[in-house]
């Protein structure tokens, strides 16, 4: 066996020697890593059911609770009560006014190819069958004659609108904003109807609740409504609620639950924020605090760090 055979066959045999014992470990702090990581698991499950724990008991204890949902609904210590909001006619004057929503959506995305053709015109197709069977029943609605021929008129107007588009090749977005504006009136007068008949409807009902409860109740009191993102800002209950109870809204009393259907997860809702404000009293002595995101203040200061300026355009400057 000559030098190289015989120093081949020595590292051989030294990387077999030594090669378990390093597989070992690597084994080993593997294990490690992976027991460490079920701990810190269990670790977390464990304090996160402990604080969801907490906000059950405090959720719980979050009465009354007034729901403003379909109706007026209040959850005591004593049980529940609704208070009807309906107002007549106000389904009546929405539904209606969708047409509009219809020949946005027909027309969404502008058609641009033979395909997106078909689609709006199966779509038009839809909307004009949908008017005739409508138009046809409409007088058995609940509603007074004048406000009844609006309805009609806005259906008619629609529907001569789908007979000119279904006929015209060409549809041009002019023609369809036209169509929109010669509508305008009628359903701009539906939108101010159906908001005074839901105010008073909502007044109506908020005020019976509230005279059903005591002073210390009525201070007690988280008042929760819900409704879509887009709309948190501006909508009707509340604008109303801002206008009827200002010291509630400012006290943090009333809860706008985004995307939050049913009167149990509103009054979770209602238990959540609650805990939230807790958590951020204790940990900043800011109830407001985890309104914001909790990593938010510090990313800001990395990001300015982090992310280097353009040149600013001349216009920034004056």
């Amino acid at each position: 066996m000559g030098n190289f055979d015989m120093l081949r066959a020595a590292f051989v045999c030294s990387f077999l020697a030594v090669s378990p014992p390093v597989a070992a470990a690597s084994g080993e702090v593997s294990s490690d890593r992976s027991k460490a990581e079920a701990a810190m698991q269990d670790f977390n499950h464990a304090m996160l059911s402990i604080l969801r724990r907490g906000q059950t008991e405090l959720t719980a204890k979050t009465r009354p609770v007034m729901i403003i949902a379909r109706n007026v609904t209040v959850v005591s210590e004593n049980g529940e009560k609704s208070y009807p909001r309906d107002g007549p006619g106000y389904n009546e004057l929405k539904s209606v006014s969708h047409v509009l929503l219809g020949i946005i959506g027909a027309v969404t995305p502008w058609p641009d190819d033979d395909a997106a053709m078909t689609r709006m015109t199966k779509d038009f197709t839809t909307i004009r069958s949908e008017i005739d069977s409508f138009l046809a029943v409409i007088d058995g609605l609940d509603l007074p004659k004048d406000t009844l021929a609006k309805q009609r008129d806005m259906l008619t107007m629609a529907g001569a609108f789908i007979d000119k588009a279904l006929k015209d090749e060409n549809l041009t977005r002019a023609e369809v904003t036209q169509a929109i504006n010669d509508m305008r009136p009628l359903w701009a007068a539906n939108m101010r109807d159906a908001a005074r008949t839901e105010l008073d409807s909502l007044h109506r009902a908020v005020s019976a609740a509230r005279k059903d409860l005591d002073a210390d109740a009525w201070a007690r009191t988280y008042v929760v409504t819900h409704g879509g993102p887009n709309v948190r800002a501006v909508n009707v209950v509340q604008l109303y609620l801002q206008r009827v109870m200002p010291d509630k809204v400012a006290a943090g009393q009333v809860l706008f639950a985004v995307d939050t259907h049913g009167k149990d997860k509103m009054i979770d809702y209602a238990g959540y924020t609650r805990m939230q404000r807790i958590v951020g009293a204790w940990a900043f002595g800011d109830p407001k605090r985890m309104e914001v995101d909790l990593l938010g203040y510090e990313a800001g200061a990395i990001l300015d760090e982090m992310i280097p300026a353009l040149p600013p355009a001349e216009a920034t400057l004056d």
